[in-house]
């Protein structure tokens, strides 16, 4: 028999956390829609690094071992300045002997979600560009429900839970919830995957800068492939974009080092923009509706960790659903729940964001000076790689996913 609390559930959107929620759900009996926008389903996005934390989801879900197969090793931390200046050197082995990352390629992973919410029984709808949403039937004696409606007219009714799913411009989050901030950075990315048959990004995260304004990242994705990241100021996108992906090259390579080879392979796979928004609300739940990923919590990626944080979203309303005897009181451990983690997080991201990504080049010769001197301290080291993790509340606390209902 599914459980009482919220035996239907509708999900705005198929990325990771919405799939992943959906097989969470859909395996306990519970009747479960996905409302995706695009047609054709597939991954949008480079590759990623999947911590600890998102390791476990995806063992829970069944496919870590599938996923950590297909994936990366990703031990360390490299970053200089293009001086040579050593400036962030970090071991995930130093905190936890035998851990790593995992350098995802996104399409792998979204290929293991589908599949687990499928076999689940949930039912993915493409084509629905969700516009709207409306709360109905709410009052004394009536369970209450919710109609979707999307850009073509058409109406989705939901006698249950409605979960937004649908990313940092979520449209579910605009009619639900109150929000406090939703603001577009103005700093982005140019990414690209490029093959790597011979490993050449080895087992670390590569990351080279010279100030605010320049950053080149190395990800080892997958097997035999590498991610290439370029930050960029988001007005000038287009024109970097017209430029063309030699021009790109031509201007990078040289900051590369070892690692031209695989820039210079950005000539024939070509480029892509990524934009970034800073998301608060004030709860991530409502009457009957839930926010994760993005949708509740968008924020620059300065952590590497937004995967893992919307998988453990993912875990912890699935858990709390089990859990608990009415939606309401659901939802409320899910928002308590989530609560210090992703504040934790956001502080960490805002904290790091100007002097990584921004016009302030003043800030670039300190910034270095002080990761190389305080990373050389064995305590902030280890205090930062546990941070990277992703699993942190504080610098003295760790948070750990709920156990199964």
């Amino acid at each position: 028999m599914p459980p009482a609390t919220a035996p239907t559930v509708t999900i705005v959107g198929a990325g990771i956390t919405g799939l992943a929620l959906a097989a969470l759900l859909a395996r306990t009996g519970r009747e479960v829609t996905v409302l995706e926008r695009a047609t054709d389903l597939g991954p949008v996005g480079a590759g990623l690094l999947l911590q600890h934390l998102g390791q476990e989801v995806c063992h829970e879900l069944g496919i870590g071992q599938a996923l950590g197969a297909s994936s990366a090793p990703v031990r360390r931390v490299d970053g200089r300045t293009v001086g040579g200046l050593r400036t962030m050197q970090l071991t995930y082995d130093e905190v936890a002997p035998g851990s790593s990352a995992w350098g995802v390629h996104r399409g792998t992973l979204f290929d293991l979600l589908r599949t687990a919410a499928l076999d689940a029984g949930a039912r993915i709808a493409p084509g629905w560009d969700v516009t709207a949403v409306r709360r109905t039937d709410v009052g004394p004696g009536r369970e209450g429900g919710w109609v979707v409606t999307d850009a073509a007219g058409r109406r989705h009714e939901s006698r249950g839970l409605l979960v937004g799913a649908d990313g940092a411009a979520s449209t579910v989050r605009r009619h639900t919830v109150r929000t406090r901030l939703d603001r577009p950075y103005p700093w982005g990315a140019l990414w690209s995957i490029v093959p790597d048959p011979d490993g050449l990004s080895g087992d670390a995260l590569v990351q080279r800068w010279r100030d605010t304004r320049t950053t080149l990242g190395v990800l080892p994705t997958g097997v035999g492939q590498a991610s290439i990241f370029w930050s960029a100021r988001v007005s000038r996108m287009p024109a970097l974009l017209a430029a063309g992906p030699e021009a790109f090259v031509d201007h990078v390579a040289p900051l590369a080092g070892p690692l031209a080879p695989l820039v210079h392979r950005v000539a024939a796979a070509g480029l892509r923009p990524a934009r970034y928004r800073d998301v608060v609300v004030d709860s991530p739940v409502a009457d009957g509706a839930a926010l994760v990923g993005d949708a509740a919590h968008a924020m620059s990626p300065q952590l590497g960790a937004g995967a893992s944080l919307g998988l453990a979203d993912a875990w912890t309303l699935a858990q709390a659903l089990d859990r608990q005897p009415t939606l309401a009181q659901a939802l409320a451990e899910y928002a308590t729940e989530r609560r210090a983690h992703l504040r934790y997080s956001r502080w960490w991201s805002r904290l790091l964001t100007p002097t990584f990504q921004s016009g302030l080049v003043p800030l670039g010769p300190p910034r270095d000076l002080v990761l190389a001197v305080a990373l050389r301290v064995g305590p902030v080291r280890r205090l930062a790689t546990t941070t990277l993790r992703g699993a942190q509340t504080s610098p003295w606390r760790t948070w750990h996913l709920p156990p199964p209902a």
